[in-house]
């Protein structure tokens, strides 16, 4: 009996369930990258115009919120804004990419012959 068709939909049934998993982790911790992300644009060197500390109004501690009077990286803010979008991106090609190779498949019955071993 040939079994690789059902070993192949095993593979895909373990990917996807994977890809479910990762979903799911992702957008739990997604508004933290967010957040950890979010204090990169309010150090002194970056300055991204429109960023407001959330810490400075509460503790009154120093100010990290847009200050006109120094000057702005426009570069190191406009790859803080697109950071969130493509680590979004490379985790969704990485899951398709697995479940069409299928290496995500965690069923693997392949065996690798060993030395000495006659076919």
């Amino acid at each position: 009996m040939n079994k690789k068709g059902q070993a192949m939909g095993m593979g895909l049934m373990y990917g996807m369930i994977t890809a479910v998993m990762v979903f799911v982790m992702l957008s739990a911790f997604l508004p933290t990258i967010i957040q950890m992300i979010g204090m990169g644009k309010g150090s002194d060197s970056a300055n991204c115009p429109g960023y407001v500390d959330p810490n400075a109004a509460t503790l009154g501690i120093n100010n990290k919120s847009y200050n006109n009077a120094t000057s702005s990286d426009t570069i190191t803010c406009s790859i803080l804004a697109f950071t969130p979008g493509m680590f979004v991106l490379a985790i969704v090609f990485a899951i398709i990419a697995g479940i069409i190779s299928g290496r995500i498949a965690m069923g693997s019955n392949e065996q690798q012959p060993s030395y000495g071993q006659q076919y």
